[in-house]
């Protein structure tokens, strides 16, 4: 059986494979405007059998792992695998599709975005259906890292070295997503892909570096001050998501202004900086896998709507070990992650569309910064009864800070070139 899940997930992968290389052979044709039947049998196979091969290593993991589900686990499980992957893959098509073949069909092009939209929800409704039937047969805490010498491991096993940690591959996965939601907007601009790729390759380590000194210099400062080998083990965790923001934003600025001056930086800042969010919102997953980033304890009932698995696994901390029996920590992550990514929407949607007249360029990037300082000055004092105001809580404040001067600095300078009867560089004229 536990072969049955290897093979199955093999499968699954190859199905994604082929799905891409479908969708890159259109892309490329440009004599092709819309989906030949083959193409459409293509990618549907690509989707189902993807789809129907998820719920067999479901199947396999369930059986091999001997777990004596119900007939509803049993339901929410296999069920819930099927439709997660299948809106995964429909989501990978229909984004292809939209992003990367915009001469397509409008009928076609406009059925691809529905089922890219409609896809989002139903991935995170499913995924989380899919867990709800397996959760109450977990162990906790969940494991969350790959060692390369002990397998699987979870939070409390402080040994391990040379692990993959899956905040890592979160952070990556965040990083990847913003990348295309701004080459999105590069390209509906300047009708190309690809502008961001070498900013991506300088900001994203830069990011990595900024994280893991932020870490090691402001958060934990009296462990790594004087072992400097111990910074350059990243093997053994430790990254802060707002040093890996401040410095990724730095270089990406920095190598923009020197190798695209053909685009306006304060319109860049204000496509990219905001997604950074998303990213944000992504990677506080990790620290749900890691079992941190939590308040006091509260009883679980005043939490039961949460699903099973994240109820289970805030029972521990990394910190403060088991909570009492009927008791879990609060899941700040959860509700930081949520905040991070209802604020791109605000600023990117709400804001930049809502209030486009009144802006100037860099306010949406501006933006940012107040929203992430005030979400972590309000939520870092609860995360712990010990909870100091230290260096971390300040620089939620610096952050806000930045952001309102960075407002009135970027309107003042427009005011003074309108009064020189120079062009203001506003949405309107960029």
């Amino acid at each position: 059986m536990e072969a049955l899940g290897y093979i199955s997930l093999i499968i699954v992968l190859a199905a994604f494979v082929f799905l891409h290389i479908t969708l890159k052979k259109f892309v490329k044709n440009e004599s092709s405007e819309t989906l030949s039947r083959i193409d459409f049998i293509k990618i549907g196979a690509a989707v189902a059998g993807a789809a129907a091969f998820a719920l067999l290593a479901m199947l396999g993991l369930i059986l091999a792992q001997g777990w004596n589900l119900t007939g509803g686990e049993y339901a929410l499980a296999l069920i819930g695998s099927f439709v997660f992957v299948a809106g995964l893959s429909s989501l990978y098509a229909s984004f292809g599709l939209v992003f990367y073949k915009p001469t397509l069909e409008p009928k076609i092009l406009r059925i691809s975005k529905i089922v890219m939209y409609v896809a989002i929800p139903v991935i995170i409704i499913f995924l989380a259906l899919a867990t709800e039937g397996i959760a109450n047969h977990l162990s906790y805490p969940l494991v969350n890292r790959i060692s390369l010498t002990e397998g699987f491991i979870d939070p409390f096993n402080r040994t391990a070295h040379y692990a993959v940690a899956f905040y890592g591959i979160l952070i990556v996965s965040g990083a990847v997503i913003v990348y295309f939601v701004s080459d999105h907007f590069f390209f509906k601009k300047f009708k190309r892909h690809g502008i961001l790729d070498s900013t991506f390759y300088i900001a994203f380590p830069a990011g990595l570096v900024g994280a893991r000194l932020w870490y090691c210099y402001i958060l934990e400062f009296d462990t790594y001050a004087n072992d400097f080998l111990a910074v350059l083990q990243v093997w053994d965790g430790g990254l802060a998501i707002m040093g890996g923001a401040i410095l990724g934003i730095i270089a990406g600025v920095t190598f923009m202004l020197v190798r695209r001056k053909y685009v306006n930086i304060r319109w860049a800042m204000d496509v990219i900086v905001p997604a950074i969010l998303i990213a944000q919102a992504i990677g506080r997953w990790g620290n749900f896998f890691n079992i941190e980033v939590h308040g006091l304890e509260v009883l679980a009932s005043s939490w039961s709507f949460l699903p099973s698995i994240i109820l289970n696994n805030m029972a521990f901390s990394s910190t403060d070990g088991p909570a009492a029996a009927g008791n879990i920590y609060v899941p700040l992550f959860l509700i930081e992650s949520i905040t991070n990514l209802a604020g791109y929407f605000i600023i990117t949607y709400g804001i930049g569309k809502g209030l486009r007249k009144w802006l100037s360029l860099g306010d949406l990037a501006m933006g940012y910064l107040i929203w992430y300082g005030a979400t972590r000055a309000i939520l870092e004092p609860l995360r712990s009864a010990e909870f100091e105001y230290g260096q971390s809580w300040i620089s939620s404040f610096i952050l806000i800070g930045a952001g309102v001067l960075g407002i009135i600095a970027f309107h003042v300078y427009d005011y003074i070139r309108k009064k020189k009867n120079m062009e203001p560089r506003t949405y309107e004229t960029v």
